[in-house]
């Protein structure tokens, strides 16, 4: 099956590199919901989401004839929106928007608790740790938000994001360690 749709895709780019519109909004359509969910839980803004979506299939559209076939479209496709996210976030306007963002946005069922006061405290620590790992450098923070988040494998992050698959694992591996050390130092101390 999976190769299978690796041929239509083959068979769609063909047509979209000839300029076939209704090849590429077949491709974009297919992808859309992926690339949406992927930039998503980069940047957490629903939004922003939607108009970086956009713009990568833009960008798609424009470097098509660039695309090879080295990789899978979606990795190649991925990797764009991936990018695009970084530089977002990267930008000054995201940093600001981000300190602005209210912590209500975390979805947490305070009926769970026991107390308001255990929903306070665990909302509160659930903002710390996204700030950490926000904070992360670029590399690391990318490495581990595909993983976790995402859910992809070492290779596809390899080919993403164009390192060596050792180097995947040892970002991931510092990222998880970083943010263990944080909890253990900073909430797990400041709850007490």
């Amino acid at each position: 099956m999976k190769e299978n749709s690796r041929d239509i895709d083959s068979e769609l780019i063909k047509k979209a590199k000839k300029g076939s519109h209704g090849a590429f909004n077949i491709l974009m359509n297919k992808y859309y919901p992926r690339v949406y969910a992927s930039i998503f839980s980069f940047i957490k803004s629903k939004e922003d989401s939607e108009d970086l979506s956009q713009q990568t299939f833009i960008k798609v559209w424009q470097q098509l004839d660039t695309f090879r076939g080295d990789s899978a479209f979606f990795t190649w496709v991925y990797r764009i929106a991936i990018n695009l996210a970084k530089n977002f976030v990267a930008s000054s306007g995201f940093k600001k928007q981000k300190i602005n963002t209210s912590i209500q946005e975390a979805e947490i069922d305070i009926s769970s608790f026991d107390d308001i006061e255990s929903a306070v405290i665990h909302n509160e620590s659930l903002g710390e740790i996204s700030f950490f790992i926000d904070s992360l450098p670029e590399s690391l923070r990318t490495a581990f938000i595909l993983r976790e988040s995402e859910g992809k494998s070492y290779e596809d992050i390899a080919a993403i994001t164009e390192t060596p698959i050792g180097t995947v694992r040892s970002r991931i591996f510092r990222a998880r360690e970083s943010i263990v050390d944080f909890i253990e130092k900073e909430i797990t101390n400041n709850n007490e």
